[in-house]
């Protein structure tokens, strides 16, 4: 179909929906005469009548655009969600990096101690450096609901720029342990905020049929990260002085400086701007996210009736209603998804992938190549998984890969126990190439299925606190693996290698279980529908298959008149 043609459709779908039917005219104007609804904005309750039509027109429009016919209408939305994304690429930056300094000569030269004829950074050191990011995640993601429901998400997005830009100069300018961990704390504490804006504005932004694609590019600006602090580390690492990792820390300021040029023309999510009173502005939001043959006037309408609807249902939003009534069920859900990824070893995976294949045997140089494959097919496995997502639901590709990766730790872990495993080059890259595929199978299920379903689980008034609640859990174990790996795999520790893949099993084996019992499909639903589900308790396993008996508009206005 061409681009004329989804156009054509789009207005024609709009046009057709714009009519009131009468028949549901008459009929609400006999609840009206009944006592059951309430006019909420004129007397003879037309203008609800209005406003629950194009609540209607909006829902049906969004379930009949397609993928191409999206990627159309809403180019300019897609466009700014990748610059709000490029925060999330320097959240996926940092820590690689400084997982992987203790594997540079120059570095452990510079900051480590002498140890069997080399240097090594101690195991205090490490985890030192390893917490500045998790411990900042964990004061961020929560500190930044508040600027982000106050300043709104572009206003947010530049402060925290400004911070990293400061962050970085402290590493770049360091010269000695202290100062480095130092400035990770301050600059862990908006790579926090990061993942927690840029899945908030895109799923905002962006309509239903883009929703999982927009959310799973949030796991690729996090690859992206990774391959392009890995790529730059590999090049620089071979160098004799202190540049080596200084290139890499000043590489960051690409980022913030990128954003804070662009961010001034950049439109704020108009569903922040309804929720604060600013219905204007947000008409004139919609405008710049999307093609000019779109109805704005009917997408604000749905986002003024949703929006209406929780916020009667609940004057005000703090953390504590995260964990009251239907969406404690939401919150278990978006928390579980996230904490899964370091319960099944991707903090050992992704930012102790060099260092670890340095203590298996392999040289520098292969250790570091290899590290760039990993996060190369782990780039290839998010491009991979869009069109898992567009065309399969979140349940299954998200159950089955964590089934497939726990596999693979168990194999990690078994190679690693194999008699005369340090004379045997053969097992050591075979040990090593699990982790490769790991990453693969990571990025294309779990990884960007994580922040899809975050997304979507969440209700809309609550969503930057569930990211935020999400975000932190994460953090706070990876603040546990950042403390024990260094001592658990270090030579002059633990020396576990790869047997440490055996830890990790026991903590995925309970969340595949938790998966199969408690994620709930949410392919294709609308925010307004996934509340209503939610509302109903809907048992997990019916998720998929719920039909609407009822039109949902009318069962909401039914209902927020009847508690008037």
């Amino acid at each position: 179909m061409s681009s004329h043609h989804v156009e054509k459709d789009f207005k024609h779908d709009f046009a057709d929906q714009r009519t009131v039917d009468p028949a549901k005219d008459a009929e609400y104007k006999r609840e009206l005469d009944m006592g059951i609804s309430q006019p909420s904005s004129s007397e003879n309750g037309v203008g609800q009548i209005f406003d629950l039509q194009k609540a209607r027109d909006a829902t049906a429009a969004e379930h009949s655009l397609t993928v191409k016919g999206a990627f159309r209408l809403y180019a300019p939305a897609i466009g700014w969600s990748f610059l709000f994304s490029l925060g999330v690429i320097m959240a996926g930056f940092d820590p690689q990096l400084v997982g992987t300094l203790v594997a540079i000569p120059t570095f452990q030269k510079d900051f480590g101690t002498e140890y069997d004829g080399s240097y090594v950074v101690e195991a205090k050191w490490q985890s030192a450096f390893n917490l500045g990011v998790p411990v900042g995640q964990v004061i961020g993601s929560f500190g930044v609901g508040i600027p982000l429901e106050k300043f709104g998400r572009k206003w947010t997005l530049a402060m925290c720029c400004m911070i990293s830009c400061v962050a970085v100069a402290l590493q770049f300018s360091s010269q000695n342990k202290p100062q480095i961990l130092v400035a990770e704390l301050i600059n862990g504490t908006v790579l926090g905020a990061y993942p927690v804006i840029a899945p908030t504005y895109i799923s905002e932004t962006t309509p239903v049929v883009l929703r999982g694609i927009g959310a799973a590019f949030v796991n690729l600006s996090f690859v992206i990260g990774q391959l392009v602090a890995s790529g730059v580390l590999a090049g620089t690492q071979s160098r004799n002085d202190r540049w080596s990792y200084d290139i890499p820390f000043a590489c960051q300021w690409i980022f913030p400086i990128v954003i804070l040029i662009a961010l001034p023309f950049c439109p704020e999510s108009p569903w922040w701007l309804v929720r604060t009173g600013q219905t204007e502005k947000a008409g004139r939001a919609l405008k710049r996210l999307v093609h000019h043959s779109v109805d704005t006037d009917t997408l604000l309408a749905g986002i003024e009736q949703t929006t209406r609807l929780e916020r009667e249902e609940s004057e005000s939003a703090s953390f504590l209603d995260c964990l009251k009534g239907t969406d404690r069920r939401r919150t278990i859900i978006s928390v579980m998804v996230y904490a899964i990824q370091p319960l099944v070893a991707n903090f050992l995976v992704i930012g102790y992938a060099v260092y670890f294949f340095e203590l298996a045997g392999l040289q520098t140089a292969q250790a570091f190549n290899l590290g760039v494959g990993l996060l190369a097919l782990g780039f290839a496995g998010t491009c991979f998984s869009w069109p898992l997502i567009a065309r399969f639901g979140r349940r299954p590709i998200y159950n089955y890969g964590l089934v497939l990766l726990t596999f693979i730790v168990l194999l990690v872990g078994v190679l690693d126990v194999v008699p005369n495993y340090t004379s045997s080059p053969s097992v050591i890259w075979a040990q090593s190439s699990m982790m490769v595929v790991y990453n693969f199978f990571y990025d294309l299920t779990i990884g960007p299925l994580c922040f899809v379903i975050i997304c979507e689980t969440s209700s809309a008034k609550l969503r930057g606190k569930t990211i935020a609640l999400s975000t932190a859990v994460n953090a706070l174990i990876n603040i546990a693996c950042a403390v024990g790996i260094p001592y658990a795999i270090n030579p002059d520790e633990g020396n576990l290698r790869g047997k440490l893949a055996f830890v990790f099993l026991g903590t995925a084996v309970p969340c595949v279980v938790w998966c199969f019992l408690a994620l709930p499909e949410t392919k294709g639903r609308t925010f307004e529908e996934l509340d209503l589900m939610f509302e109903r308790r809907i048992p997990t396993k019916q998720f998929g298959t719920y039909v609407f008996e009822d039109n949902i508009h009318n069962e909401k206005a039914t209902r927020r008149s009847i508690s008037v």
